[in-house]
């Protein structure tokens, strides 16, 4: 199907492919060697750990980069106003409701594998809310959950604006996409250092902002773009070279410094981030029916699919502990309950937005 005047496909197409991925990315969790103990955690697995890692140093920034790049688009088109308009009901409201439904059933259920919890779930919803402790949510305490993306995508959307306001003010003319080479490079020094900005359980503000703006500023249009189609296998080679050091020595080796790790993480972040809009400027800019139902189904696939993982890993737990059985069923069935879930919840939507409609007009 021929492509919008400056619509970007591919942008639509990644990020729905990325949140599908969340199933399997979090069905492995259960098995991490690192010591966190997940909503549902059976053993240390080093081959799970090891799918998680390669994926881990450029899943999540991807998602913030997308984000970016989507801003440059919708601020053509908004006014800033607008635009923060939009973020509170599309980020923060779902956000709130995800933290009403889907994450305490979720700590219910880990409450109960981890700390043997046998009281009810309405009991438990108040504990929810009242436990504060590392809010990692495994002792059925508070937490954002998965939903920390949200949370800190309306963060990084407002201090954006302020960022993008003082530069079309002081700097009118500012554009990373049309410079060299230096600037695609430079942020793999920047982000070491960003990452030590308003670090929160682990995630960083800064870390996140600075992807979102790279997004924004560098990757959204111009030479830069260009450069990266025409250069995307060496930067998916790249990719690969520091992302095989980054899981042996995270996974596989002991004894070694954080830096053997954590400087590779870094290049693979940004290499992978180049590679995959390189490829997927290259192979997903189109659009079609099942793209355009898996990109409308995302945002709500993305906020209720955890919750299914946990509650077949929990379920299925209770009969069996073959591993290949607990992953089968927390895969395939995640997917399955999701996308029902999805279709029930539009339906029960447009059921509702129907009964309003038609009260509406009759009081007319």
């Amino acid at each position: 199907m021929p492509q919008k005047p400056g619509r970007r496909h591919d942008i639509d197409n990644l990020r729905w492919i990325f949140i599908m991925i969340l199933i399997p990315f979090h069905t492995a969790m259960a098995w991490n060697s690192w010591g966190e103990s997940n909503y549902i955690w059976f053993f240390d697995s080093k081959i799970a750990s090891t799918f998680i890692m390669l994926i881990s140093p450029w899943f999540m920034p991807m998602m913030f980069v997308l984000a970016g790049i989507s801003a440059r688009y919708a601020l053509r088109r908004r006014t800033f106003r607008t635009f923060a308009k939009e973020r509170f009901l599309k980020l923060f409201v779902p956000l709130c409701i995800g933290l009403l439904t889907v994450v305490p059933f979720m700590t219910y259920l880990a409450d109960r594998f981890h700390n043997g919890y046998d009281g009810g779930f309405l009991e438990h919803y108040v504990i929810f809310f009242t436990r504060i402790t590392t809010i990692t949510g495994y002792d059925g305490g508070f937490t954002p959950a998965h939903l920390w993306f949200l949370l800190f995508l309306y963060i990084v959307s407002m201090l954006s604006l302020g960022v993008i306001a003082l530069q079309r003010k002081f700097l009118p003319r500012f554009d990373l996409a049309g410079v060299g080479w230096g600037w695609i490079l430079l942020p793999v020094l920047v982000l070491p250092f960003a990452n030590m900005v308003l670090s929160v359980g682990g995630k960083s503000l800064g870390y996140n902002l600075v992807l979102y703006l790279l997004g924004y500023y560098l990757l959204s249009e111009g030479h830069a773009l260009e450069k990266i189609e025409r250069h995307k296998g060496i930067f998916a080679g790249i990719t690969v070279l520091f992302l095989i050091p980054c899981a042996t020595f995270f996974i596989w080796i002991e004894g070694f410094s954080d830096l053997a790790w954590e400087i590779p993480m870094y290049f693979a972040c940004w290499f992978g981030i180049l590679a995959i809009l390189g490829f997927g400027r290259t192979c997903l800019n189109f659009e079609n029916r099942v793209t355009r139902y898996l990109s409308s189904r995302s945002f709500l696939f993305y906020i209720i699919h955890f919750g299914f993982v946990v509650a077949i890993q929990y379920t299925v737990s209770q009969f069996t502990r073959n591993t290949a059985i607990l992953v089968l069923a927390s895969v395939v069935g995640g997917y399955l309950l999701t996308f029902l879930a999805c279709e029930l919840l539009l339906l029960l939507r447009q059921t509702f937005q129907r009964l309003i409609r038609g009260k509406s007009a009759r009081e007319n």
